[in-house]
């Protein structure tokens, strides 16, 4: 463009100066310069285009990516949920037997040394993933079923409470997951050894929240939010800037944060009316 204009008024002065017609040449040019742009447009446009679908796929494969863990971890849970269920079945036949028989010291030996610490074992944290189920957004099961995978590469455990079916709503979906992801994956390289998230409807609104146990006493909220930092400190991570940047535009949606008694909590509300 600002060729463009040097050329013209380079032969405005020659045409004024020396009296030379460049009326034709100047329509030359500006026939040129037209084509010129519509290529350069016409470029950026299949180039962005290219580029978003590049985007969408790599978006698609990665979601692919989560649900085929999450599948592969609920497998795993049917399996051990079916061997439990086997073991229960010769348990009970077991305790048939001492009960025809009236010998309760074979009830007595099922019930301690199989029944009493049974419960224990469905406590585990593993078995929450199932909540999972409530999510009615594969994009966001994906995302916290990959979460919880990561969680527990680094041995933390996780607790999930969706207690009802919910699905995102009041924010573009890409932007909820993206604050989602950062939150996540913060609280999972602060947490020493546990964290919780809740996604619940609660009246007019949807609340999802993330607490994390941490190594400190409390963190020093006056400065977690600035550019280039995070929930781990310093220089660590997202920063939770990019947070907020995209809560600029949610006049409906809040996000709370505090730190005491060696946890750390965030709270985001967002408000459907």
């Amino acid at each position: 463009m600002i060729i463009y204009h040097l050329i013209v008024q380079v032969l405005s002065y020659l045409e004024n100066e020396n009296n030379l017609q460049t009326l034709n040449f100047r329509e030359s040019l500006v026939v040129l310069y037209l084509i010129l742009f519509v290529s350069v447009a016409n470029y950026l446009d299949r180039h962005l285009r290219e580029r978003i679908q590049s985007d969408l796929m790599l978006q698609k494969d990665l979601q692919l990516k989560n649900l085929e863990n999450y599948s592969h971890h609920i497998e795993e849970l049917y399996t051990e949920v079916r061997s439990f269920r086997h073991d229960y079945a010769n348990i009970l036949t077991t305790l048939k037997l001492g009960i025809e028989q009236n010998d309760i010291g074979i009830v007595k030996n099922v019930y301690h040394s199989v029944l009493k610490d049974s419960n224990k074992r469905f406590r585990n944290p593993k078995y929450d993933i199932g909540r999972l189920v409530h999510i009615k957004n594969d994009a966001l099961k994906s995302l916290l079923a990959a979460k919880f995978a990561q969680a527990q590469e680094h041995n933390v455990s996780v607790s999930l409470e969706v207690p009802e079916d919910i699905c995102p709503q009041g924010m573009e979906l890409v932007d909820f997951i993206t604050i989602v992801s950062i939150l996540c994956d913060n609280a999972i390289e602060a947490a020493t050894p546990t964290m919780t998230i809740a996604y619940v409807l609660s009246e007019n609104k949807q609340v999802f929240s993330i607490e994390n146990a941490i190594k400190e006493e409390h963190i020093d909220m006056s400065y977690i939010f600035d550019a280039g930092v995070s929930s781990k400190g310093s220089g660590r991570g997202i920063g939770l800037s990019n947070v907020l940047a995209i809560l600029d535009r949610y006049p409906n949606v809040s996000l709370t944060s505090a730190s005491q008694n060696y946890r750390f909590q965030h709270v985001l509300e967002i408000h459907l009316n």
